[in-house]
């Protein structure tokens, strides 16, 4: 944790530095470097960029220049995701990757078997006219399962336009 001298609730946006923390780890391994790279790319010193990403140096803040060139440069847009959801907002990107028909075709299967594996266990679970709390853990585990994979189609199919056929 980040707080060894404050309760959390005392440091300024405790979440968006430890955000910030995990993109720069992820990036660095990721691209297997070092600290004094990724303060270089971003155009900074070492120590300039350890100040920044140090929630009690207040002379040396985490700035909105310093989080858009992190995003630049990682591609990694949690810390503007987690800002978003502080004010209860979404962020959606301008332009999306465009979906295949296979890719659409893939999930809506993926789904197809997850509400399958729903419609089994419950049935199972209601041949004896009892469901047991074992088979109730089971049943809910499915339809969050099932729930997880048509929400994955619905967004893709929502957000994304589909590539013409080539």
């Amino acid at each position: 944790m980040l707080n060894k001298i404050f309760d959390t609730g005392e440091l300024p946006n405790v979440k968006v530095y430890e955000v910030a923390h995990k993109v720069v780890s992820d990036y660095m391994d990721k691209h297997t470097c070092k600290i004094d790279v990724v303060a270089a790319e971003l155009g900074t010193t070492t120590g300039v960029l350890y100040r920044q990403l140090n929630p009690k140096d207040t002379q040396m803040t985490l700035s909105v220049d310093r989080i858009m060139s992190i995003c630049n440069l990682t591609k990694d847009y949690r810390i503007l995701e987690l800002m978003s959801n502080e004010f209860d907002l979404a962020l959606i990107p301008k332009h999306q990757d465009k979906a295949t028909t296979s890719d659409i075709n893939l999930l809506v299967d993926m789904a197809s078997i997850e509400n399958n594996d729903v419609f089994r266990v419950v049935k199972k679970a209601i041949a004896d006219g009892v469901i047991t709390p074992q088979e109730k853990e089971a049943i809910l585990k499915e339809i969050d399962e099932a729930e997880s994979a048509n929400a994955e189609l619905k967004d893709l199919v929502l957000h994304t336009a589909i590539k013409n056929k080539e």
